[in-house]
């Protein structure tokens, strides 16, 4: 299977830029083509609440939109025009729904599915947690494009991370289709212990992935009281990798809030690229 659909969801004019290069280029790698994705936010006043609302804060508000759309347009056709890819941009009014809810269904219809760092700063309320629930709801795999972009390219040395989870699982073949012939692939474990039934796993899906033509080598990292995303945030960058692939979101929403997932702090912190898959 080869890529032939690629979704970036351009909240902003911040990542807009670096997703549309990124976009660009992989669209121009696998002779794709690609959409680029804006959400326009409806103005919702909620019935029982005594609050005026001039008609011309309305007006201001979808203006301003407005504008901002436009401009993060003019930044995706032109970067389609000088990669001389196939483009579409696709504006989108989310209506009462969540923005969050437009991308999802987008998503669906996608191999695969681009996406800035959330920015607290600059996101809109109704895309703080765009990111999140389109790895979560949106059945695709999705690219996580840091600040610095792609670089030269991703696929050549990639870093895995392995556990027992579907999620895991998925991540291992879903960026099958990013990794360059003989692509240097990492599985990295981490964890404190070792388990013999864990390492025959690890064996087994080595195996998979090296009868793809890949080169792939084997780690067990010791998490030391660190994160699992920090070992894998110090590993990518040690071993060369262009690549970070893991599973996302592998335990309940309680246990992210109160633990801590290492979905967010990849997405918050990685200057790695990384594939998440669900």
């Amino acid at each position: 299977m080869t890529i032939k659909t690629l979704l970036a969801c351009m909240l902003d004019q911040s990542g807009g830029a670096t997703l549309a290069a990124a976009g660009t280029a992989l669209a121009d790698r696998f002779g794709a083509h690609l959409t680029g994705l804006h959400t326009l936010e409806a103005v919702i006043v909620y019935p029982g609440i005594g609050m005026y609302v001039p008609g011309p804060t309305f007006e201001l508000f979808n203006e301003a939109q407005k504008a901002e759309g436009a401009a993060i347009r003019k930044v995706f056709d032109e970067a389609v025009r000088r990669a001389a890819v196939t483009g579409e941009w696709r504006e989108v009014h989310s209506g009462a729904a969540d923005a969050s809810e437009r991308m999802i269904e987008s998503a669906r219809a996608a191999d695969l599915v681009l996406m800035a760092r959330p920015d607290s700063v600059v996101d809109r309320p109704n895309q703080r947690h765009a990111f999140g629930r389109v790895v979560r709801e949106g059945g695709r795999p999705v690219l996580l494009v840091p600040p610095g972009g792609l670089g030269d390219g991703i696929g050549k040395r990639v870093v895995l991370a392995h556990a027992a989870t579907r999620e895991s699982a998925r991540a291992a073949f879903d960026m099958l289709p990013l990794l360059r012939p003989g692509c240097d692939v990492h599985v990295v474990h981490v964890g404190d212990e070792r388990d013999e039934l864990r390492d025959a796993a690890m064996t087994e899906l080595s195996s998979a992935l090296s009868r793809h033509g890949h080169g792939v080598t084997m780690t067990h990292r010791a998490r030391h009281g660190d994160g699992v995303a920090d070992v894998l945030m110090r590993e990518a960058p040690e071993v060369g990798a262009d690549l970070i692939a893991a599973g996302a979101f592998g335990h309940s929403r309680t246990y992210d809030f109160f633990v801590g997932a290492t979905t967010g702090a990849l997405m918050r912190e990685s200057e790695v690229p990384v594939l998440f898959s669900t």
